[in-house]
């Protein structure tokens, strides 16, 4: 276990929780430098898309050949992250899954509130099959509020009677936007990413005038019905952990097919830290293995 690994990095975010919360674009900027600082490997390749006129995204693949696609929706609290400074984590993902990786920049929150980020994903799986992709060679992931948006999509579909992509992939799940997970009081000692006094506020950025409640908001009170094969991982440290494991038990209530993980003394989005937590390159390699598993059945 890479425990000494984890320990700068958390040490880091707990003293950057006890400075003042910064304005929301120097939280951008300050995000965008940060993983402008890693490496991208040498066959990784970024094709520029356009899925609408106000949405753009990127392509991104590390010499794959054979057509599936993950798409993959960045975290950042519906206000931050963009498809370029999820490029490294994109080349480990399309590495691990054997697949292209799209990253669509969906609008952010304040500018755009919901429900403008689940309606531009929603739009993308559109495209996506306007490009010649079926269902079943799609896979859906995200970490943290990307996984919100991404469990909200398929549910979207499935109620619509839509075929679903073939798989769910979500790190650290932040699904319940009224806060009604006993971890987040029960482990805020302990996770040192997430700030729970400023949950409700994080949120509200988010939500506009939109009910907390609203089960395309918080996709844990949507229905467990219908979702393809799904993979969460969450690590022991989060305050959002009761969030994964109570959409766990609402998977395994509604008879389909889930794979929990919980990663001992992991931290909030830790496989975004692959390159320096050997935890975050195991995670993504049992996501890829998860996905290559469902396609070679399929």
């Amino acid at each position: 276990m890479s425990l000494e690994q984890v320990a700068p990095i958390a040490a880091a975010f707990r003293a950057r929780r006890a400075q003042p919360v910064p304005p929301i674009e120097a939280r951008r900027q300050g995000f965008e430098a940060q993983m402008a600082n890693l490496p991208l490997p040498e066959d990784f390749t970024a094709r520029p898309v356009q899925i609408a006129a106000h949405l753009g995204g990127l392509f991104c693949d590390v010499g794959v050949i054979q057509k599936r696609v993950l798409l993959w929706l960045h975290g950042g609290a519906f206000v931050l992250g963009s498809s370029t400074s999820y490029q490294p984590f994109a080349a480990r993902l399309a590495r691990a899954s054997r697949a292209r990786v799209l990253l669509p920049d969906y609008r952010l929150a304040p500018e755009h509130v919901f429900p403008a980020a689940l309606d531009d994903v929603m739009g993308t799986l559109d495209w996506l099959e306007a490009q010649g992709y079926a269902m079943d060679q799609i896979g859906v992931g995200g970490d943290s509020a990307g996984a919100n948006l991404a469990l909200a999509a398929v549910q979207a579909r499935a109620g619509e009677s839509r075929q679903t992509p073939s798989a769910l992939w979500l790190i650290s799940p932040y699904l319940d936007l009224t806060h009604g997970g006993v971890s987040i009081r029960d482990r805020a000692d302990r996770d040192p990413f997430i700030e729970t006094s400023d949950m409700d506020a994080t949120a509200g950025v988010y939500l506009g005038p939109a009910s907390p409640a609203d089960p395309r908001a918080s996709p844990l009170f949507g229905n467990a019905k219908g979702l393809p094969p799904t993979l969460i991982q969450i690590g022991s440290e989060e305050v959002l952990f009761d969030d994964a494991a109570r959409l766990r038990d609402a998977i395994d209530v509604a008879g389909g097919r889930v794979v929990f993980q919980e990663w001992a003394g992991m931290i909030h989005v830790w496989p975004l830290f692959a390159h320096a937590i050997e935890e975050g390159q195991w995670a993504i390699a049992q996501g890829g293995n998860f996905l290559q598993q469902i396609w070679v059945a399929e």
